[in-house]
């Protein structure tokens, strides 16, 4: 008779623990939805741009960006920008070829105070040459002299308030998410990271770009342990949308 109490029990905790799960995600997903479409009227102004320049990075975990990958079918990984408290927020989302959502996973901030020193490192590294890479992910690389580049031009651009409608757009319509192969997130996933952090910056076409970059738990940058001076791969080559259709027009193309 005990037995049937405690295990009637169990079952009254795990039924609430679902609902209560279940009732988070119902009030997660509008708004989420509600931060994404404040993004493409939000005001770029004075006030943005202060907020903004405290935030170093966006972090996802490599536990749960690990289950995302894992989703059976997924074709593409999308960053997808949201807007709040004047800064931009950013969660990724797993899509399938039909552009069907199959899962997503939430950041934290991680504050420019508390990388500022790590940021000014990052310019002193070099790629490791020896690393086997797929010709993939060699069209992703990004040199850390370069990610400190482009990741220094968007700060410059946010301390003067320049430009910024022109650069987070494509003639005149806001970017509303960066898609990336998730085999280039798959190489991240197995390197003992502990985040992979995600670093708006500014490419050479003058535009804002996704730089990934793995952290060890101290969000520093994760290195090469027989070579401190090297660092692990940092990848870009994120595709802003818009342009949606063009691009996923050449995808298709090139899978032919």
């Amino acid at each position: 008779m005990k037995k049937i109490r405690i295990f009637g029990v169990c079952v009254v905790m795990f039924s609430i623990l679902t609902c209560q799960k279940e009732d988070n995600q119902r009030e997660v997903v509008p708004l989420l939805v509600s931060q994404n479409e404040n993004w493409l009227s939000a005001n770029l102004d004075a006030k943005f741009a202060s907020s903004q320049k405290q935030v170093a990075a966006y972090l996802f975990s490599t536990d749960e960006m690990k289950l995302l990958i894992q989703k059976p079918n997924i074709a593409e990984v999308h960053f997808v920008m949201g807007f709040n408290d004047d800064k931009i927020q950013i969660q990724v989302s797993g899509v399938d070829e039909s552009g069907t959502e199959l899962g997503t996973v939430k950041s934290a901030i991680l504050k420019e105070s508390n990388f500022r020193t790590e940021l000014t490192n990052l310019n002193q590294l070099s790629v490791n040459t020896t690393n086997k890479r797929t010709p993939l992910l060699n069209s992703h690389l990004l040199s850390p002299d370069n990610a400190f580049k482009w990741i220094k031009e968007w700060q410059g651009k946010l301390k003067v308030v320049s430009d910024l409608e022109k650069i987070t757009s494509h003639e005149g319509s806001r970017f509303r998410y960066f898609s990336l192969e998730p085999e280039v997130i798959k190489a991240m996933l197995y390197k003992d990271y502990v985040n992979i952090g995600l670093f708006l910056g500014l490419n050479p076409k003058g535009k804002v770009t996704a730089i990934l970059i793995g952290l060890d738990q101290n969000n520093a940058v994760k290195k090469i342990a027989i070579n401190p001076k090297e660092a692990n791969d940092i990848y870009d080559g994120t595709r802003p949308c818009p342009p949606c259709i063009d691009e996923e027009t050449e995808e298709q193309i090139n899978r032919k």
